[in-house]
């Protein structure tokens, strides 16, 4: 299972022109009308090219764009004439490129994992209006990206399921906001546990643990095995160890966790 996220234009820099140099524009590709553009500290919009309106692309500006701090999803007029039900709900998503971890953006009140158009064409910001560099970030846009759920942007939930996926519960950690400690009973035996952490949660590195007769609950996602706690990131589910159904009697997510 795989949650989603929102963004700002460059129109805004319109009124900073009267202070600033005209921005200029240094084309990375030019190959689909389908672009992202990346606006630095200094107005300048770098533009990377080549997304698909059919399956997942990344792209990587060049240490040269400096340090970005708005960015945007862009259809050209040939672009939007050959998907023209796709530009509403088109997105993308932005991580650093060193570590794979997502970057939360925000434009007017949304706030989100992942951006788009929309029909609004303003530019996007990241989180507390940070600033970062090109050359650790990372643009993946993917027709399958969604929009988060704004009733889920402060959301922290963790699923079980086992492997038929007959078997499904969701236990809600919202309420501790990441900040504290919170475990929750349940019961059953589980092959899989995802947890969510909703954009609007501070606290991204949240981890939590499961316990089944008295013993941590051991999982694998990846190259990420035997772990004793689990983390969301994006990066989907985890699998229990051992790969066959564990009872899991209670779960805890603590800011103390690593």
């Amino acid at each position: 299972m795989h949650f989603t996220s929102n963004l700002f234009t460059t129109a805004l820099f319109a009124g900073a022109a009267l202070a600033a140099p005209a921005p200029s524009y240094h084309h990375v590709d030019a190959q689909t009308g389908i672009t992202v553009e990346l606006t630095n500290t200094a107005g300048h919009v770098t533009t990377l090219a080549g997304f698909s309106a059919t399956g997942a692309v990344t792209r990587q500006a060049e240490a040269h764009a400096g340090e970005i701090a708005k960015i945007r999803v862009v259809f050209s007029d040939a672009a939007k004439k050959s998907y023209p039900f796709l530009e509403p709900s088109f997105r993308c998503a932005a991580r650093r490129a060193p570590n794979n971890q997502r970057i939360i953006v925000t434009r007017g009140s949304s706030i989100d994992f992942n951006f788009g158009d929309g029909g609004n064409p303003n530019v996007w910001s990241f989180k507390n209006n940070e600033a970062i560099h090109a050359s650790d970030l990372s643009i993946t846009c993917d027709p399958t990206f969604s929009k988060i759920d704004p009733a889920r942007v402060n959301d922290i939930r963790v699923q079980l399921s086992d492997d038929a996926r007959e078997l499904a519960v969701q236990l809600d950690f919202s309420a501790s906001k990441g900040a504290w400690d919170l475990t929750i009973p349940t019961g059953g035996n589980f092959v899989q546990a995802e947890l969510f952490v909703g954009p609007g949660i501070d606290n991204q590195a949240l981890r939590c643990q499961a316990v089944g007769h008295g013993q941590v609950v051991k999982f694998n996602r990846g190259a990420n095995l035997n772990k004793e706690t689990i983390g969301d990131g994006g990066n989907g589910e985890w699998t229990v160890s051992s790969g066959v159904a564990t009872a899991i009697d209670k779960v805890t997510c603590s800011p103390r966790f690593v």
